[in-house]
Parts: C-alpha cells; sequence; structure tokens
C-alpha cells in the first residue's frame, strides 16, 4: 500500500464498499461487497496502487 493511502475512506453500503479520495470525495471507487477480500489483497501485494484514485481525481479537475 501506497503512503498516499491514508487519503482514502470506505463506507460499506450493502451490497458494496465505496472507497473514496479524500481530495475529491466526488470521485468513488464502488467494490462489490463479494470482491472486497480480493480487492484488499489486491491493494496490500500492490496489484492495484490507490494512488491510481489520486490520478484519477487530477484527470477530471484538469
Amino acid at each position: 500500500m501506497t503512503q498516499d493511502a491514508g487519503r482514502v475512506a470506505a463506507k460499506r453500503i450493502n451490497d458494496h464498499v465505496e472507497i473514496i479520495h479524500e481530495d475529491n470525495p466526488d470521485l468513488v471507487l464502488e467494490v462489490p461487497r463479494r470482491d472486497w477480500v480480493a480487492f484488499t489483497a489486491a491493494v496490500k501485494s500492490g496489484a492495484f496502487d490507490l494512488e491510481a484514485l489520486h490520478r484519477e481525481a487530477e484527470e477530471h479537475v484538469a
């Protein structure tokens, strides 16, 4: 997990988890609850970089 990972928040909503980047709360990644364990494993292994949320937010602002 990158150092930037602390700038995201997770909210459990019924059948999915929303990952929200604190710098751009309009950018939300929805992860189905059935995939949550696989998603967190991918983040921990580096296969999914949470910094991608920050880059995505910057692209939408620009």
